[in-house]
């Protein structure tokens, strides 16, 4: 496969304490791209060593910028982002370091941007979730109402797109490196959780949109989920520690505050996904107690806005620059 020179594309990778695997993650995606930006969080000297080689057996087209520390998921990925934007960018892939891009991901990605009008400009492949049998879903707001307190959710079925995404996931997304420019980088208050949907909708409120692509496959790892069985229902259980209940509900009701009067539509979706959340967590997971009452304490902070920071880090040469495209 090959990509016109012209369309500079440049995969940003976040890596915490691989091992070998993830050579296989990295060659899926490394011939679909110009150069590949890995910024590692690793605090395993062992996974250090190992990810370093796998980088030497790469080539040059892999830069790799070792941290020595965990940054959190969002300073880390800004890094990678400062860094493909000084380098001349175009395009900027994000992938997780357990994802793997099927051979023709990103020509896919790419072919469907090349058609669309620029205000399109973030584009997410379809998830094939490891392990887990269901077809890639999506929220999105009907026929691009995003000020309406109504949202649907729709997979592909015969559709080639899917039009007025309310969020992708970062793993997979093919973003205009223009985007940043205009609406400021990752936000690093939250750490992991909720940045890719904090970045998608301030795409939206910058009068962009987010456009699914159903040829274009990600391979994707949606953590330790399990599988149960309710009255005949099918429920999948996340199976997330206390602490990192604590941080999805702290982001997620954060969320809620800033985006409840633009987004309406996303909050009444997101607030009915933590209540199925809340009821997985009781019904099938171990150690309710302690994570119910970190989630309690997360929305507690959530809502009430203590000790979360959380402004869009912008370039320094467009500073607070941004203006509405709506």
């Amino acid at each position: 496969m090959s990509i016109d020179k012209a369309e500079n594309i440049v995969a940003v990778t976040v890596t915490y304490n691989v091992d070998r695997g993830f050579e296989d993650a990295l060659q899926s995606y490394l011939d679909q791209v110009a150069q590949v930006i890995i910024v590692d969080n690793s605090t395993d000297p062992n996974s250090r060593e190992w990810l370093a080689e796998i980088v030497y057996s790469a080539g040059e087209r892999v830069k790799l910028i070792q941290n020595g520390q965990n940054l959190g998921l969002g300073k880390a990925q800004n890094i990678g982002i400062r860094a493909a934007l000084d380098g001349g960018a175009t395009w900027l892939l994000l992938m997780d370091d357990d994802s793997r891009a099927a051979p023709d991901m990103v020509s896919e990605l790419l072919r469907t941007a090349l058609q669309q009008e620029p205000d399109v400009a973030i584009f997410a492949p379809r998830y094939d979730e490891q392990g887990v049998t269901r077809d890639a879903r999506y929220v999105t707001a009907p026929q691009g109402a995003y000020g309406s307190p109504r949202f649907t959710i729709q997979d592909f079925s015969n559709a080639s797109t899917l039009s007025h995404l309310l969020f992708a996931i970062s793993s997979g997304s093919l973003i205009r490196a223009s985007l940043f420019r205009e609406i400021g980088l990752i936000r690093e208050s939250f750490s992991i959780d909720y940045l890719d949907v904090d970045f998608s909708l301030r795409a939206l409120r910058g009068g962009y949109r987010i456009m699914a692509v159903a040829d274009a496959v990600l391979y994707h790892q949606l953590g330790a989920q399990s599988e149960h069985r309710l009255f005949g229902r099918r429920f999948l259980a996340w199976n997330h520690s206390p602490r990192r209940r604590y941080t999805i509900y702290r982001n997620r009701t954060r969320i809620w505050r800033e985006n409840l009067f633009s987004f309406p539509g996303f909050v009444i979706y997101d607030f009915l996904a933590s209540l199925h959340d809340l009821f997985r967590i009781l019904m099938f997971e171990e150690s309710k107690t302690g994570k119910l009452w970190a989630a309690v304490k997360g929305i507690g902070v959530g809502l009430l806005g203590g000790g979360l920071i959380g402004y869009p880090v912008y370039l320094d040469d467009l500073s607070m620059a941004t203006h509405s495209r709506r």
